[in-house]
C-alpha cells in the first residue's frame, strides 16, 4: 500500500489499502490484496484490466502528478505503470 500511495496512485495510504484489498492492483501480473505484500527491485505494479479500476486510479494519478515521486521509483502515466 506504501509503494501504490508513493507512486501517486491514491490519494491516502488508507486509500492505497482499499485499493489493494479490493483487488485493483496487480504486481508482475499477478493481483495482489495483501496490503502488507513486500515489493522486490524490479517488481512492476500496473492496474487490473476492470474499467473502474482504470478510471479511479487515471483521476487519481492525474490529480497527485504535482507530487513528487521518490527517486527509487518510477511511474509511467501512460502505461499506468510504476516499477
Amino acid at each position: 500500500d506504501n509503494v501504490i500511495f508513493r507512486l501517486g496512485m491514491a490519494p491516502t495510504i488508507p486509500g492505497a489499502r482499499q485499493l489493494v484489498n479490493h483487488r485493483h492492483i496487480l504486481v508482475n501480473n499477478c493481483i495482489v490484496n495483501i496490503p502488507s505484500y513486500r515489493c522486490k527491485p524490479q517488481d512492476f505494479i500496473t492496474i487490473n484490466d476492470r474499467k473502474k479500476s482504470q478510471v479511479m486510479i487515471t483521476k487519481n494519478v492525474d490529480f497527485s502528478q504535482k507530487s513528487k515521486i521518490p527517486n527509487h521509483l518510477t511511474f509511467n502515466s501512460l502505461e499506468k505503470k510504476g516499477l
